[in-house]
């Protein structure tokens, strides 16, 4: 099959979750066309090379800004996504037809669909957290998501119908139909692996500028306050870089192969609340805690939520105290998850009827 894979460049987290079922695919025989933009193109051509093609999308206008709340910046900038929504689907009919699409797999992509191929969508915010948890608001986003997805096949939701990570994120829904979804578990791109844990701390900075650039500095000024190894990874694909700082080791950023040997030598990570990000903890069974990006409504409610579970320590970025913290999340017990990602890739392909 032809499978056209599309991906929200919005941080990371969309392409590294999305790389265990693409290798999957590309080990089955399928071709696959990956469809995204910026650092998350960079990074998938790293991790794929020449097994899978690109076509470079237009990105979404970041709703991330270090001066106005992801709320009011997402209000701001919904005119301007919508637009490009429908470019994309224009552009993405061209690409079809062109190509011989057989399938379309999209994730948080709304405009990367088409009518004469079967379409899925992953997705794991079916609603948007409103600020102060406003029931009349979060109504309006749930039925916004709901329009803007009911195109789709199927809405495939990496987490648990039970016991779940994101919460209200993706359970307790109006709207949706309890047909159209499917939850088919944990996706991850880390592997466990058998080893010593000495690395104290393993520091993940991650996410759109200029968020990701207020965590790393923010971080590094409170390391001094942290004994042990620590590993420090800054998120930055591009050329690589490692230097050393103190008791810190630093790389600009981490393949897949240093990248699952480090998070397994972890004994904490400590990374934000991004959910591929908690996704990657809870396969690998490690220690965390975890900062979320100011104004980021789904990130203070993750962060929250997993902290009331008991699962993972969460602290905002204004009241971070390395030494502190890293001692409270020793208190937690972590996520269990009832299957990982081997099993998550299986269902995943099974809703999608890939053979």
């Amino acid at each position: 099959m032809k499978i056209m894979y599309s991906l929200c460049s919005w941080g990371l987290g969309h392409a590294t979750r999305g790389l265990p079922v693409m290798r999957r695919l590309i080990k089955d025989g399928h071709e696959v066309i990956v469809y995204t933009s910026g650092r998350s193109l960079e990074l998938l051509k790293s991790e794929l090379g020449s097994d899978a093609r690109y076509i470079a999308a237009v990105p979404y206008p970041s709703p991330y800004s270090d001066k106005i709340g992801f709320a009011l910046r997402f209000l701001t900038t919904a005119p301007k996504i919508m637009r490009i929504i429908k470019e994309e689907t224009k552009d993405v009919a061209k690409i079809v037809q062109e190509n011989k699409i057989d399938l379309i797999i999209s994730d948080s992509r709304f405009g990367s669909y088409c009518k004469s191929v079967p379409s899925y969508l992953l997705f794991h915010q079916l609603r948007f957290i409103a600020p102060l948890r406003l029931a009349p608001a979060e109504m309006v986003t749930e039925y916004y998501n709901h329009y803007l997805q009911d195109k789709f096949e199927k809405i495939i939701v990496p987490d648990y119908a039970e016991n779940s990570l994101s919460g209200d994120l993706s359970h307790n829904l109006r709207y949706f139909k309890k047909e159209k979804i499917e939850y088919v578990g944990i996706l991850s791109d880390f592997e466990k692996i058998e080893t010593d844990e000495d690395i104290d701390y393993l520091f993940s900075i991650s996410g759109p500028e200029p968020t990701r650039t207020a965590l790393e500095e923010k971080l590094i000024s409170q390391i001094h306050l942290l004994k042990g190894n620590i590993a420090v990874s800054l998120g930055k694909p591009g050329k690589f870089t490692e230097e050393k700082l103190g008791n810190a080791v630093i790389y600009s950023f981490l393949e897949k192969k240093r990248r699952d040997e480090l998070m397994n030598r972890a004994k904490m990570v400590i990374s934000r609340s991004g959910y591929t990000t908690v996704m990657d903890v809870a396969e690998i069974d490690k220690k965390a805690f975890f900062i979320p990006t100011p104004g980021q409504t789904e990130q203070i409610y993750l962060g929250n939520h997993l902290e009331k579970a008991g699962y993972f320590h969460s602290v905002k970025q204004r009241k971070l105290k390395l030494d502190a913290d890293t001692e409270d999340a020793l208190k937690y017990k972590g996520f269990k998850p009832p299957w990982k990602t081997a099993e998550s890739v299986e269902r995943f392909l099974k809703t999608t009827g890939v053979k």
